[in-house]
């Protein structure tokens, strides 16, 4: 709805943004009631105050008429010619409407308005809508970028802390002859709200939200790592508020001395009619999933289209992942983890295909 639009728009806004944005909507309206104090001295100087107050009060009903006379002219066109026809009608014919309805208004008034005075209220009642417009289009820029600075400065000035999420023991999978995937699991406590996840990358941390990380995905306020033997997982910074609204961070590194001795177990991918189960959870980014076409022969597409009900903040999958569309689909029969390591290491994968005695029902 429009309504909880706006709404989620405005909960999205920092504080910073919310006063920059009212500082200019201040300006807006104390610049407009300056030029209708302006305007309105100038006609009771020549006694005309009261048809000065009728003409402004009329602005709006005349804004509403030229308004009228763009769009229906452009409804009743399709196709192509109804872009030409709304620039004719925009700058053809609201114009003449628009001042035209204002000399007809100053006519009527008593004493009457001159020519020159009503395309003067004309001119200024354009100002009064096309200033705001203009100046808001301006000012998104500057306050973007200063709420994003003052933002950031948010983040790199939280309170260093112990990691508030728990690690869990680290899972050696078997992928077959493709290779070998470890996993854990950062369980986030109750009150704890992630703000931030931060990659190290060289000397630097980078935000992941502007970035492709494959090898850890969120599911709510916990983090999954999953990454494939041989490789290293780039150090995390989290940034968190807690219970009591507090920000924190704190940085996390994957104890890798003793993965070699872990015992490995079988990527066992349980397959249902709606989806599949994993055994572990893994980045949308790696997994592709196959239907089988009519030739026999399975095809593979990536998870990059969101399903109904899904976002890229919570981009996991695992136990439990369905297709919603999965009566017009069909089952899910194969699945490809394909990962790419950093470079000059090539890109490999791991393909799972569905056998024909793996159908459990399919959630309700």
């Amino acid at each position: 709805m429009p309504g909880s639009s706006i709404t989620r728009m405005f909960e999205a806004m920092s504080g910073m943004a919310l006063a920059l944005w009212a500082l200019v909507f201040v300006v807006i309206l104390v610049g407009v009631a300056l030029l209708l104090r302006a305007e309105k001295r100038q006609y009771a100087r020549r006694g005309k105050a009261r048809g000065w107050l009728w003409m402004r009060l009329l602005a709006l009903p005349m804004l509403a008429v030229t308004a009228a006379a763009v769009m229906l002219p452009v409804r009743a066109v399709s196709g192509p010619e109804a872009l030409g026809a709304f620039y004719l009608a925009l700058f053809v014919l609201a114009p003449l409407v628009w001042f035209g309805l204002h000399l007809l208004a100053g006519r009527l008034q008593s004493p009457r308005f001159t020519r020159s005075e009503s395309l003067g209220l004309a001119i200024g009642g354009l100002a009064i809508l096309i200033v705001p417009a203009i100046l808001v289009s301006m000012a998104q820029g500057p306050i973007f970028m200063l709420a994003h600075q003052a933002r950031e400065r948010g983040f790199e000035q939280a309170e260093a802390a112990p990691l508030a999420h728990v690690p869990t023991p680290v899972l050696h999978f078997r992928l077959g002859d493709a290779g070998a995937l470890y996993t854990q699991t950062l369980q986030a406590p109750a009150g704890v709200h992630i703000e931030r996840i931060r990659m190290q990358i060289g000397d630097n941390w980078r935000d992941t939200a502007t970035m492709m990380h494959a090898y850890f995905c969120r599911d709510g306020e916990d983090v999954h790592l999953a990454w494939s033997a041989g490789t290293s997982p780039a150090p995390l910074q989290l940034v968190w508020r807690d219970g009591q609204g507090r920000r924190h961070q704190a940085a996390y590194r994957v104890d890798t001395a003793s993965l070699a001795s872990l015992p490995a177990r079988d990527f066992a991918v349980a397959w249902r009619d709606d989806g599949l189960d994993l055994p572990a959870p893994v980045s949308r980014t790696v997994v592709q999933l196959g239907w089988t076409g009519t030739d026999g022969a399975v095809r593979y597409r990536t998870l990059d289209t969101l399903q109904p009900g899904e976002d890229f903040d919570d981009d996991c999958v695992k136990a439990g992942y369905r297709r919603v569309a999965w009566q017009q689909e069909g089952p899910v029969s194969g699945l490809i983890l394909r990962f790419h390591p950093p470079f000059p290491a090539a890109p490999w994968q791991a393909e799972f295909r569905r056998t024909a005695d793996a159908s459990p029902p399919a959630t309700p």
